[in-house]
């Protein structure tokens, strides 16, 4: 027999929900109508995707992630333009999901039958962050869900795209300079004691270029462990640092001040700061719950502290621009180019060429530091092995020499 999920109303007008077995929709309805409930929804459960069981495919088990929230808030945004209601939009997303997935909405679809809004069954999901959160919350109020949810799958696509660029960017020099460590303690530690071995059968001394190799092999090779140690324990150290808010806090201010690096966090920082309060602007967010969702998203704790001051002082009756531009940290262009905004009244779009400009300033920092490292590791790299076979041969022709 058929089960029918149903929500309705009693004679106190308390909502109800709840399932039911039945012949057919019909009897569903006149059996609850029997109990005097005023039938506002129902419908007939089907199986589930997030449901139908084992799949011997290990993807379909992977944790939904920012992608997937991209290429479902696009659907649901068509669905809800085309005049579906948001509950059936999600039973068919999670329809045509992953496993992983599938059982995400339908729980974000269960929660909004038991009288639950759509940002508070977001809440309990990691994978929806709180700019998301509050971009879905003015949705909701607002009428204009199907706009905010396309938003902000453009905005996904956007930092994926952003990030994915970034990575092509590093990715050839990261592998070299990781390939030239590799080939660094593989010489030292395993062809120059082979070396080592094969000199000593000569037994004359060394010229000073053969011994200077041979020290550091041996150096090497006795001290890794305590090297590899001493890494872990500085690792871990700056670990801790950061779970502490002091500690953290002035790290993030050191990590700006570092040459080129410094500028990347910074950039990145910006690119967040600018994107974030420019969406929630664009959605509808007030100025002050906007700056407070922004500071959140700021992984640097210095420029958040920024962000903070800055949302006391606008509570205050000040401008944004003011704070941004008196203390270190964001750029000094930002607060410039947000005055202007005030004064003009096109905040939000200041914001977006904003975001655009400095995403593509960190693009073109991070390639240009990527073109140096390239020869630089490379020459790292043929330094290396030219050091090698350069004492070899010394050593060979000091040999020769001799006898």
């Amino acid at each position: 027999m058929p089960e029918y999920r149903y929500i309705a109303r009693d004679g106190a007008g308390r909502q109800q929900s709840g399932t039911l077995e039945a012949e057919s929709r019909e009897a569903a309805v006149l059996q609850l109508r029997g109990q005097r409930l005023l039938v506002l929804e129902i419908a007939e459960i089907k199986r589930r995707q997030g449901d139908r069981g084992f799949s011997l495919n290990p993807l379909e088990y992977r944790a939904m992630r920012p992608v997937d929230v991209e290429r479902d808030f696009h659907q649901l945004a068509v669905m809800l333009r085309s005049g579906l209601p948001i509950l059936e939009g999600i039973r068919i997303v999670a329809g045509n999901a992953r496993i992983a997935v599938a059982r995400v909405w339908n729980k974000i679809a269960d929660r909004i039958q038991q009288g639950d809004s759509l940002t508070e069954a977001m809440m309990e999901h990691k994978v929806f962050d709180r700019l998301t959160l509050a971009l879905i919350r003015v949705g909701e109020e607002t009428g204009n869900l199907d706009f905010v949810l396309d938003h902000a799958s453009k905005e996904l696509e956007r930092i994926r795209n952003f990030k994915r660029q970034v990575i092509s960017a590093l990715a050839y020099p990261l592998f070299v300079m990781v390939f030239a460590i590799g080939v660094a303690i593989f010489m030292l530690t395993t062809v120059v004691p082979e070396i080592k071995k094969f000199l000593s059968i000569i037994g004359r001394e060394l010229p000073p270029i053969t011994q200077a190799l041979i020290d550091t092999s041996d150096w090497l090779e006795a001290n890794v462990p305590y090297i590899l140690i001493g890494l872990a324990v500085f690792a871990a150290t700056i670990y801790l640092l950061r779970k502490v808010a002091a500690t953290r806090y002035w790290l993030d201010w050191l990590i700006l001040k570092l040459p080129l690096f410094g500028s990347i966090a910074q950039l990145a920082g910006t690119v967040a700061f600018t994107r974030g309060l420019g969406t929630l602007f664009k959605s509808g967010v007030r100025i002050v719950e906007a700056l407070e969702i922004t500071e959140a998203l700021l992984s640097n704790t210095w420029l958040g502290r920024r962000v903070a001051e800055a949302r006391q002082q606008v509570l205050h009756g000040e401008s944004l621009s003011k704070p941004l531009g008196e203390t270190f940290g964001f750029p000094p262009l930002l607060p410039k180019m947000l005055r202007v905004g005030e004064n003009a009244g096109t905040l939000d779009d200041i914001l977006e060429e904003m975001t655009l400009y400095f995403e593509d300033r960190m693009a073109r920092l991070i390639k240009t530091m990527a073109s140096f490292m390239e020869p630089a590791v490379t020459l790292i790299v043929g330094g290396i092995v030219g050091f090698v076979y350069a004492a070899f041969l010394v050593a060979m022709f000091s040999a020769g020499g001799k006898g």
